[in-house]
């Protein structure tokens, strides 16, 4: 498996350079998974065999002569596929200088060539500009993806501050840097005249210290265009460029932050290059127009189209570019119109022409430079739904079923999701994706990723070029989407059902389903006539398929397809926003799940059967939020040994004691209604680490008053335990312990009723990791609020909704530096924010509802003095009125 893998590795290396490599990479793909369903086909069987008739498999069993005979036969087409390898100069060695060579990309030093086009950009501009003049900073870089605008924005600013320094000098390091190339161009720029020998006869190490001197003697300027490895800098270049005090400054751009994170830690800038706006596309889209001097139809032809093609550029000046350079071959206003008539798929075809200048191009470096294992990864971010957020969770969990994350090189104590996160860090370190994370971060820290459009129409094509997935939108009309497979058979198939109407094109052949790994279903409306496409009606033909995901179906409208119980490869069965009446009984035969969603939509009620103690390999559960069970009786979880993580555990329908059999879990979510046992056995399970890791913990308690000394002792035990990360209750609490006895990892609290007498605020200002406070419904019921100075450093939402007795809230110095988001609903007292309002300043969102009339004219003066000063950012102000007025 291991040489096969390898051989696979050069062949996607190569796959742009040469049609016989891409055939062969293809025919790889297909040799691993032929391989992987035989191995596991024999482990499933082995393992039934074992479980139903405690019997032992002798080497003659039908099972594995079966098997032995596959292994065979993929041994025999193995040592075929090596002796063309060796033919069409494919070694399987991890490093091919000619494969890295074939995807770069020609470039010249741009140092003197100012780009006269420039758009945009002008407070980046003034903001890099400062770092340069900066005497702190050395080191200023700049990052983002391919054909963003890097090189652009360190020209412009190359050609505006020359002149400030004694000598400048410009080079392009590019994927495959020649230290020596480069030392020499650094010399003979930043001395051209005083060379008296050939740069070519001086030793590297020689031109490495002249070059570094050069920079301490004089005020220096160089730039370093393209750095694609921290190689580059650790293993020659560092030698040349003065790490003490110097006026010199080095300017780089990158599409990996590690290279920037690498150079120069403690003096330097990174900037993160943001893409254009609409209004900046067409903005650059009709200057370049404008000087063709065009008959003014032609033009005012062209600038209509340009309004709305910026749309599908997804802010890339090369993807403005691009489609210019495509419809200057249009010279008559009917072919104009034809492409308008037809327009997103003319612009993405447009990227694809321009040779080593066109965007996609330029996007096929960056994943030619991914490692093979974030290869696979990215591929399926393109399957997920276009200008969607993709739920970053959802991805860790589809990787890992695919086996796309190994342990493997990671430390001990990291599970797969744990690796799956850092996989898509370094994605976005790569500048492919970005990421946003959880306002509080619980399962995952990070809670969506995004895909720039022109990003995920290159994985389209990637994936369908290599079979990898196919991809149908029947939301965009019959049959498949404009990007869709040049390759009729793939291993996976992700199908948006919206508008679908029976007897529509079904681009799925018969003989994919016998090798399809991952079916993903999703749709926004049912209808009454929706009926499962006949290919679909029964799955169990998909006989290999390791992922099945739906999405948004209503089983109550919708007959849900018959055969998942004999998915027995199935890892991955998802029913998340779906209704779901009742969970088959028959997922007890799928014994290699690994994963279970059952969040379907809220206020739905699913059945769930009492057989899911028998997924032994189990590691991650999600409930529905409430479920009921036959006959009213416990589902048993006691056995489920890997599970790490537990969504949604009710009490009242699971069985507490086997919390304590699950040694791996790391996180869970509970629920408990007004039972002080049931509390004091989630405390007990709350205090023990799951193999030597803390178990992080949500927990909601609703009906539940601390009236009497013993419920509040149980109240202090639970806020003392540290791994409970997110707190809820409802209830009658009077007065809180102090801060030194409450968890230090809590990140949200939401108190409701609580009844509190004492300033909440003194004692929760001093949790450090505190990002989001509630207080609803007289959760504090005296007049007087006080935020001390420097106290709560991490908060970023405060709602205070429903506390009628609050009249004075005071925000002492530099509080709250990190609020965000305020609510203020239904406190009829207080009449005026704290500090004249000057926080507010901070703030992004901000909701009045229900409130004084005199505060909320206060805020109307505020809001409207910071529109007069055009202050930036400005927050967003919600006025609401209650239904009643």
């Amino acid at each position: 498996m291991m040489l096969i893998k390898a051989f696979q590795a050069e062949a996607e290396r190569r796959h742009a350079a040469d049609e016989r490599t891409r055939i062969f990479a293809r025919n790889l793909e297909d040799l691993t998974y032929s391989f992987e369903d035989a191995i596991e086909n024999l482990a499933i069987q082995v393992e039934y065999r074992r479980r139903n008739f405690f019997g032992r498999l002798e080497d003659r069993s039908p099972i594995v002569s079966g098997v032995a005979s596959e292994i065979k036969e993929i041994r025999k087409r193995f040592e075929y596929f090596t002796r063309i390898a060796r033919v069409i100069g494919v070694s399987g060695e991890e490093n091919s200088s000619a494969a890295n060579g074939s995807v770069q990309l020609a470039r010249q030093t741009y140092g003197h060539q100012i780009d006269e086009h420039f758009v945009g950009r002008v407070e980046e501009m003034e903001l890099l500009g400062s770092y340069i003049e900066d005497p702190k900073c050395r080191i200023i870089a700049i990052c983002g993806m391919g054909g963003l605008g890097k090189t652009a924005l360190a020209k412009k600013l190359y050609q505006d501050v020359q002149d400030n320094f004694d000598l400048v000098a410009w080079v392009y390091v590019s994927r495959d840097f020649e230290p020596r190339r480069i030392l020499e161009d650094l010399y003979l720029q930043l001395c051209p005249y005083d060379v008296e020998e050939l740069v070519s006869e001086i030793k590297t190490e020689e031109l490495g210290r002249r070059v570094h001197k050069i920079q301490l003697d004089r005020k220096c300027l160089i730039v370093l265009d393209e750095i694609w490895s921290p190689d580059a800098w650790d293993q020659t270049l560092h030698i040349a460029f003065p790490s003490g005090d110097t006026a010199s400054k080095i300017l780089i751009t990158t599409r990996v932050r590690e290279v920037a994170a690498a150079i120069g830690a403690k003096k330097r800038y990174i900037h993160r290059l943001r893409y254009l706006t609409q209004h900046e596309s067409y903005q650059l889209f009709s200057e370049r127009v404008r000087r063709m001097h065009l008959p003014a139809d032609q033009e005012s032809e062209r600038l209509e189209l340009g309004k709305e093609a910026v749309k599908f550029c997804g802010g890339l000046p090369s993807a403005v570019i691009n489609f210019l350079q495509f419809i200057e071959t249009k010279h008559t206003l009917e072919e104009l119109r034809s492409v308008r008539q037809n327009l997103e798929s003319y612009v993405r075809k447009s990227q694809e022409i321009g040779g080593t200048t066109s965007t996609l191009h330029l996007l096929s470096l960056s994943y030619y430079n991914l490692p093979q294992h974030l290869r696979r990864c990215f591929l399926y971010l393109g399957n997920l739904r276009e200008h969607a957020l993709v739920d970053a969770e959802k991805l860790y969990l589809l990787w890992v079923a695919e086996g796309l994350v190994s342990l493997q090189d990671h430390t001990r104590g990291e599970t797969l999701k744990d690796v799956a996160e850092e996989y898509l860090i370094d994605l976005a370190q790569r500048s492919i994706i970005e990421l946003h994370e959880e306002e509080v971060p619980t399962v995952t820290r990070f809670k969506s990723c995004q895909l720039n459009p022109l990003i995920r129409h290159f994985s389209l094509l990637k994936s369908a070029e290599q079979g990898f997935f196919k991809v149908v939108d029947f939301g965009r009309g019959r049959g498949l989407m404009p990007d869709s497979s040049t390759r009729n058979e793939a291993y996976r198939l992700a199908m948006n059902f919206d508008k679908y109407e029976g007897g529509c094109d079904f681009p799925l052949e018969d003989n994919e389903k016998k090798h399809m790994r991952c079916l993903l279903f999703s749709v926004k409306e049912n209808h009454q006539a929706f009926v499962w496409p006949r290919m679909l009606s029964s799955l169990a033909v998909f006989i290999y398929l390791r992922i099945l995901d739906f999405d948004g179906f209503d089983f109550q409208v919708i007959n849900r397809p018959r055969g998942i119980g004999k998915l027995v490869h199935l890892r991955y069965l998802s029913f998340r926003n779906c209704i779901l009446p009742n969970l088959p009984p028959s997922v007890c035969n799928l014994t290699q799940l690994l994963i279970l969603d059952l969040r379907v939509r809220p206020l739905s009620k699913t059945t769930i059967p009492n057989v899911l103690w028998k997924l032994k390999k189990l590691m991650h559960l999600y409930f529905p939020e409430s479920f009921d069970t036959y006959h009213g009786e416990r589902l048993r979880l006691e056995g489920l040994t890997e599970l790490e993580t537990l969504i949604n555990f009710n009490t009242g329908m699971l069985n507490f004691e086997d919390l304590l059999q699950l040694f791996n879990l790391r996180y869970i979510s509970s629920k408990i209604a007004g039972s002080s046992k049931e509390i004091e056995l989630i405390t007990s399970r709350m205090n023990i680490t799951s193999n030597g890791n803390l178990l992080r913990t949500s927990l909601e308690i609703r009906n539940f008053d601390c009236y009497a000394e013993e419920n509040h002792s149980l109240l202090r035990n639970i806020l003392e335990c540290q791994s409970l990360t997110v707190f809820c209750m409802e209830g009658h609490i009077c007065h809180l312990p102090i801060h030194s006895k409450i968890s230090q990892n809590l990140a949200k609290i939401v108190f409701i009723g609580s009844q509190l007498r004492q300033d909440p605020m003194k004692t929760l200002e001093h949790l450090p990791r505190l990002r989001v406070l509630i207080l609803n419904d007289d959760a504090f019921v005296e007049n007087k609020m006080i935020c001390s100075a420097a106290g709560f450093i991490e908060l970023e939402r405060l709602e205070l909704l429903n506390l009628p007795n609050l009249g004075e809230w005071i925000v002492e110095d530099q509080a709250m530096p990190k609020l965000s988001t305020l609510a203020i609903v239904n406190c009829g007292k207080l009449k005026m924010l704290p500090e004249e309002l000057q926080f507010v300043r901070r703030l992004q969102q901000m909701k009045v509802q229900q409130v004084h009339e005199q505060l909320e004219n206060s805020l109307r003066m505020v809001e409207e003095q910071m529109r007069m000063n055009n202050v930036q950012p400005f927050p967003t102000i919600t006025f609401e009125r209650s239904s009643n007025e």
